[in-house]
């Protein structure tokens, strides 16, 4: 720890998560003596295998010297939530030597939204992997045509598949926007390798990706205004919506993209497309 604020924050946030776990919760009898709220430092240091001195003296914000592999122990002793212990080590400096798995779900409402949504509309995670989508989108994107290791990554297919390219007439102020927000993600998420293994792969196959990464641009997710064009829908202009999806931590997880028309021409695209797929819908239930 480097300041005092971090050495006081420390004391403070070890404290309140010792309080507030139960002893029954970690398999412990709570006794008809204790005095203490949640759990004791010793048994805190028992279940995390750590000296009882060595953890007051951590809970004490004192300078002492702290492994990755013991600040693990402590998170599970403590049972931190991902953000929990996101955030302890990042008071401590340290990164994590194992990285926790993130068991993140859609709800179930967001696919019956973008069903109903008369657009093109998509889900992609931190890493910009496909989640879910409706049938504008699956036509605007082809969705399954690319095959390979990252097939359902939504920025390998920008720079690696030659039908996702052509949707894009200008392609480097589109890609740049797509690199900032996915560079953003990455700063969120430092502990996910996920992020490393496909900016590897995509400095190997792609001198473009590297040219474009390499300028650091970073992006919100406020709408930004994109030229398409696709060979149904024709020329398209659309304002392109993002809105993040957190879990039950508040941390963002995903980030669902709706489509808007910028244009009349646009609009008039879109409603003869959904049109289209509304009657092929229709008629294998009419046979």
């Amino acid at each position: 720890m480097r300041t005092s604020l971090q050495r006081t924050e420390l004391k403070a946030f070890l404290r309140a998560r010792r309080a507030a776990l139960v002893p029954e919760a970690v398999g412990l009898p709570r006794g008809p003596r204790r005095l203490t709220p949640g759990l004791r430092r010793e048994e805190v240091a028992a279940l995390a295998q750590v000296g009882v001195s060595w953890y007051t003296w951590l809970e004490q914000g004192r300078a002492i010297n702290v492994s990755a592999a013991a600040l693990t122990r402590i998170a599970r002793a403590l049972a931190l939530s991902p953000t929990d212990e996101a955030y302890l080590f990042a008071l401590m400096g340290l990164t994590r030597t194992d990285v926790p798995e993130h068991h993140f779900s859609l709800p179930p409402v967001m696919r019956e939204v973008l069903d109903l949504y008369q657009a093109p509309a998509f889900v992609l995670d931190t890493v910009f992997n496909l989640l879910a989508w409706n049938r504008m989108a699956e036509r605007l994107y082809d969705f399954g045509e690319f095959s390979g290791p990252f097939a359902d990554n939504h920025l390998w297919n920008a720079f690696m598949n030659p039908a996702r390219r052509r949707l894009y007439p200008g392609f480097e102020n589109g890609a740049l926007n797509l690199l900032g927000m996915f560079r953003m993600n990455q700063a969120a998420h430092p502990e996910d390798p996920r992020f490393h293994q496909l900016i590897e792969a995509l400095n190997a196959a792609s001198a473009e990706f590297v040219a474009l990464w390499q300028r650091c641009h970073t992006a919100p997710l406020s709408a930004i205004t994109v030229p398409f064009f696709h060979p149904e829908f024709g020329d398209l202009s659309i304002h392109s919506m993002r809105l993040p999806i957190r879990d039950g931590d508040h941390v963002d997880r995903a980030t669902a993209f709706f489509f808007a028309p910028a244009n009349a021409e646009t609009a008039a695209s879109f409603a003869r497309v959904a049109r289209r797929l509304a009657a092929q819908q229709a008629a294998p239930a009419q046979a």
